[in-house]
């Protein structure tokens, strides 16, 4: 999957997308996919016209109409897939550790000199 990164992004920018981010139950990377696919879909329907901008509205369901999902829905079914997928973690079988079994920290420790003496020679070679 493409990944984006943007330098100089701005910070007051930034709190800003976090903020609504936050008040949208979002992380900030969700937020920006959701803003720019908003942001994408209005400008393709403009056939790619620049000179619009955005107005914010109340919008107010009129009877007899198809409503649109509301942010609250939205945020609602978000809470609910996670909760499913916790569930799901939750009900699988968990393996018992054995007591002697070595912490995570003391396996990285081990990877890291086994790797050490395999290019140790090599770098002895270059010196």
């Amino acid at each position: 999957m493409p990944a984006l990164q943007v330098k100089d992004f701005p910070g007051d920018l930034y709190l800003d997308l976090k903020a609504c981010a936050n008040a949208e139950d979002r992380s900030v990377s969700q937020q920006t996919l959701h803003i720019l696919r908003q942001y994408l879909k209005a400008y393709r329907q403009l056939g790619g016209r620049t000179d619009w901008k955005v107005v914010p509205v109340e919008l107010v369901p009129d009877e007899g109409k198809t409503r649109s999902r509301t942010q609250e829905e939205e945020r609602q079914e978000r809470i609910e897939q996670r909760k499913k997928v916790l569930e799901r973690i939750h009900s699988r079988s968990h393996s018992k550790i054995p007591d002697d079994f070595p912490s995570a920290a003391e396996i990285v420790r081990q990877m890291r000199e086994e790797r050490d003496d395999q290019i140790a020679p090599d770098l002895a070679g270059i010196r």
